[in-house]
């Protein structure tokens, strides 16, 4: 019966130190972002090594420390381009309007109950809409020009989720960030002119470099 005992009370003993057993969460993020552009045809549009984008995600617990994600961001970025160089007169707006769909694994570690580091890859669909218009107070100015395009890309970061608060069953709220790098193909906007006639490409670039993403959000 002694050695009996001794095995329950061991046995007891090492479920009670182990805790919840380590398992991928789900989770409902709000994010902001990040994205390198490294193509020097986005200096049209604006001068940056990088533009910010809000968004959200959404994960899906699959196994033990691997879910899936999937996660959308959009942003707009612009300039004033001054064709009159001697008078510095405004002539024309140009703007970019950016939506990003990522969808990937993401696989964690669980070092501690509240802390877990993990590795994402993802790839998708980064599609926009390149603008041009002397009136950017109007929509529905006849003069605007406006051209779509799309193109594939993908991210590979690393990252950690941090919930402080981690109880079985229960809704629990966090925070996650993740750094790497993103590429993006190049993309073509064509646009019919004001007067008609065929569509004229009227910009082309893609994206690439740092990548970043922050968020707050509920894991359950």
């Amino acid at each position: 019966m002694l050695p009996t005992r001794i095995m329950k009370v061991a046995l007891l003993s090492t479920a009670l130190l182990a805790g919840p057993a380590a398992a991928a969460d789900n989770e409902l993020s709000l994010e902001l972002g990040s994205f390198g552009t490294s193509d020097s045809r986005f200096d049209m549009i604006q001068d940056s090594a990088a533009i910010g984008t809000v968004g959200g995600r959404i994960g899906l617990a699959l196994l033990d420390n691997l879910s899936v994600v999937a996660g959308y961001h959009r942003g707009t970025w612009g300039s004033q381009v001054d064709v009159n160089e001697v008078t510095q007169n405004t002539d024309f707006q140009i703007a970019y309007q950016g939506n990003q769909v990522l969808l990937g694994p993401k696989a964690d570690v669980r070092v501690t109950d509240w802390f877990s580091p993990y590795v994402t890859l993802q790839g998708g669909v980064f599609f926009g809409r390149v603008l041009l218009d002397e009136d950017a107070v109007h929509d529905d100015n006849v003069n605007q020009i406006a051209a779509n395009g799309w193109a594939p890309g993908g991210v590979a970061a690393l990252g950690f989720d941090l919930v402080p608060v981690r109880q079985r069953k229960r809704l629990r709220f966090g925070t996650h960030l993740e750094m790497g790098t993103g590429l993006v193909a190049a993309s073509s906007f064509s646009a019919t002119p004001p007067g008609g006639g065929d569509k004229v490409e009227i910009a082309r670039f893609g994206f690439g470099g740092f990548y970043m993403r922050w968020g707050i959000g509920a894991y359950f």
